[in-house]
């Protein structure tokens, strides 16, 4: 089978999208199939990566049209001139806009599309983004959302029931605890990895640690974004400049490395988490585990008797009060920062991590994929049947 991923953040590094579409195309690639992957980038280039060909990047020339009206055909004018080389036999739409490409690109050549739009469905009913979705998702020939919680929210928020053209796969991850320096006299180390953003929840993480102040714990962040100045100031204010160090973007052979440094993990989303590639990689090092129970993170972190994972509730609010998540948060890291590394408990959860993450291999992702994918091209699209009016989000993003 040709599969043909067309992706709108390919382009970006490091990023969630990229990764997944390297890591399924390398999988599906050894169960014998053939990938191709069409994005959207700063200029034009044809980059190599995992697949069978070049990955086809391509500038978004044409600038006298709204890019919510002009990327949909320039994706599927790009689609068409690929299936003209190399018939194709479904196009993965990660994304809406890319979503949208594939149903023009159908209406054309017939090929099936898969949607997978990578998130949560946040904006009002009304809004261009919500009618779009409405409207891919009732005429797709599959649907993959990134959780079976996020398969459920999504179409909670259409007013409808999951219907059998849908499922729910997580991301994978490639289990085996990276190697890292350690040193016996060092503090316990706390990894977090995420873009700077409010949504990621770094400001409560720094803001629960400045209550535990006085015990010995270092925190390292890796990720950018435009809350950096923000935590950076928060760092200060709370006289946790020698305790909390911002790494920026990392490359995959830091992030390897930091991971088996690590002591313990802690992230904490205050959004509809769908999945999180950082909870699999943490999962996969064999790190204790402090989150949120936003989203699809309770089905991520499902561990044999939930060893090595805490979880604060967001006690379900359409609006997180911040100052009311974090007594709470501040209780799981006291709990977490008494683990000590070699310890007992500490081996014990992280074999029950490990082993919950031989279970979300790539392997294992893209075979989920492919079967939707196989469904999809002997599937004519059904009407969605809405059973109920759109419900309101349950986080706000």
């Amino acid at each position: 089978m040709h599969v043909v991923f067309l992706s709108e953040h390919f382009h970006k590094r490091p990023s969630g999208p990229r990764k997944a579409c390297l890591e399924l195309a390398r999988a599906m690639e050894q169960q014998g199939h053939r990938v191709s992957l069409i994005g959207m980038a700063p200029r034009n280039e044809d980059e190599a990566w995992t697949g069978s060909g070049p990955a086809c990047l391509r500038r978004y020339a044409w600038r006298w049209l709204p890019v919510r009206l002009g990327r949909p055909r320039f994706f599927a004018r790009e689609l068409a001139r690929l299936h003209a080389q190399s018939p194709i036999d479904a196009v993965l739409a990660m994304g809406l806009e890319a979503g949208a490409a594939a149903l023009r690109f159908r209406a054309q050549s017939g090929v099936p599309y898969v949607l997978n739009p990578r998130s949560y469905l946040g904006e009002a009913v009304g809004h261009p983004k919500f009618s779009l979705a409405r409207r891919l998702t009732e005429q797709c020939n599959g649907f993959i959302a990134l959780s079976p919680a996020a398969c459920k929210a999504w179409f909670a928020r259409l007013g409808s029931e999951v219907p059998g053209l849908a499922r729910g796969i997580f991301n994978g991850c490639t289990p085996g605890r990276p190697s890292g320096p350690q040193s016996a006299h060092r503090e316990p180390m706390i990894l977090s990895v995420g873009m700077l953003r409010r949504t990621k929840g770094h400001h409560l993480v720094i803001r629960a640690l400045a209550e535990l102040k006085r015990q010995p714990w270092t925190l390292l962040i890796a990720g950018d974004g435009k809350e950096r100045a923000h935590l950076e100031r928060d760092i200060t204010r709370l006289g946790l400049t020698s305790k909390v160090k911002l790494a920026g973007l990392v490359d995959r052979g830091e992030l390897d490395a930091l991971y088996g440094q690590a002591d313990f993990f802690c992230l904490f989303p205050i959004y509809f988490e769908a999945c999180g590639n950082a909870f699999l990689e943490a999962m996969a090092a064999g790190l204790p585990i402090v989150a949120s129970q936003a989203g699809g993170v309770p089905e991520v972190l499902a561990t044999e008797h939930g060893r090595g994972v805490r979880l604060v509730p967001l006690r379900g609010a359409a609006d997180v009060d911040e100052d009311l998540v974090l007594p709470d948060l501040v209780a799981a890291l006291a709990d977490q920062l008494a683990i000590r590394r070699g310890t007992p408990p500490w081996t014990a959860q992280s074999i029950a991590l490990t082993c919950r993450a031989e279970t979300l291999t790539w392997q294992h992702a893209a075979q989920g994929y492919i079967e939707v994918l196989a469904q999809a091209r002997l599937t004519s699209p059904q009407p969605l049947r809405i059973s109920g009016p759109p419900r309101p989000p349950r986080y706000s993003l």
